[in-house]
């Protein structure tokens, strides 16, 4: 898994947020659980974690203190039997094992804020996963035999236009623009883009040097108009913008010098339920008044998001010279000590 679960569009402590402190509870009445399931599985990674939590409420506690508590939070090993089916075309193909597992002992570190971090209580999913089949989740209470399901179409492969997996060089020092576009995935709704800048700092003082990356959000949010995979999803930026994300994401720093390495480029294709969750959130806060509902879940029996993704991924991709130069030099980001071109005439930098 190339980046945790809950990276894309919505947080998994948000979906928590959302819906572990209801404000429909009565808060003198008998303590209330519900299971909170957050997943977007992707047939293109070889490993996918799914977050399920429950709800909680208790009379006369404070709710933060109650976040604050794991036990609260997380389902025992013992709690709960996960599984997974493939459907293909409406008919059973294979039950697929999800194991409970502590994210924490994988390197997977929960974001900190008022929920417990620790542990990190994930369901993971090792078996590959068919692109052009429907999985349903199944979540069995042990305790009650209560079940809990819900059912995703998985977003299929889609072509990149640019940048492409044969692109090895990208330009930002030109003037105009830049036209990111991929073609639409099937069972895909919404679209989102970011790029790595990677760069070495060197301190002149101690002599350390150190790989750092900083995120730029291109596409966030982009809308598709069907799930057939038809059309494209484009995106234009103008090519300076590159240069004001560089100045507003690394600080000036008299001690260090720079050097730019290369970039990475990161596109994800969300299903028709991350699409659905979106137009929610919207509606509730006031922006589109077509599509109002209290609350968004496609879990049947619980609470939450279960729904697919597809990341594909350009890595690697080297700067142009003159982008180097206009780093370096260039009136925006001149004063962050990066090095120039070795073939510029200022070698080794335009600052210093």
């Amino acid at each position: 898994m190339s980046h945790p679960l809950a990276k894309w569009f919505i947080s998994g402590i948000m979906l928590a947020t959302l819906f572990s402190c209801e404000s429909d509870f009565d808060i003198n009445g008998d303590y209330i659980e519900k299971v909170v399931v957050f997943g977007l599985l992707d047939y293109g990674e070889d490993t996918n974690y799914i977050r399920i939590e429950k709800t909680f409420l208790e009379a006369n506690t404070n709710a933060i203190l109650l976040a604050a508590n794991s036990d609260q939070i997380f389902y025992t090993n013992n709690e709960l039997e996960v599984y997974l089916e493939e459907w293909n075309n409406g008919i059973y193909q294979r039950t697929i094992p999800v194991t409970y597992v502590d994210g924490d002992s994988l390197g997977l570190e929960k974001e900190e804020g008022v929920f417990s971090t620790s542990p990190n209580i994930l369901y993971r999913i090792t078996t590959p996963l068919d692109s052009t089949s429907a999985y349903t989740i199944y979540i069995i209470k042990t305790a009650t035999g209560d079940t809990i399901t819900a059912t995703t179409q998985l977003v299929q492969n889609y072509h990149l236009y640019f940048p492409t997996y044969t692109t090895s060089y990208v330009n930002f020092a030109d003037t105009g623009k830049m036209t990111y576009t991929c073609k639409q995935a099937v069972n895909a709704m919404l679209y989102e883009l970011t790029m790595d800048f990677n760069y070495y700092e060197k301190n002149v003082i101690t002599g350390d040097s150190i790989l750092k990356t900083i995120n730029w959000q291109i596409v966030n949010n982009k809308e598709g108009d069907n799930i057939e995979g038809n059309g494209n999803i484009s995106y234009v930026v103008l090519r300076h913008a590159f240069f004001n994300f560089l100045a507003s994401s690394i600080d000036e720093n008299p001690d260090v010098i720079r050097t730019a390495v290369n970039v990475n480029y990161h596109w994800y294709a969300g299903g028709k339920e991350v699409y659905d969750l979106y137009l929610n959130m919207l509606a509730n806060v006031g922006i589109n008044q077509d599509y109002i509902s209290p609350e968004y879940t496609n879990v049947n029996g619980g609470l939450g998001l279960f729904s697919s993704r597809h990341g594909q991924h350009v890595t690697n991709l080297s700067l142009y010279e003159a982008t180097i130069d206009s780093i370096a030099c260039g009136s925006i980001t001149g004063n962050l000590k990066f090095l120039s071109s070795p073939a510029n005439p200022a070698f080794p930098g335009c600052s210093f």
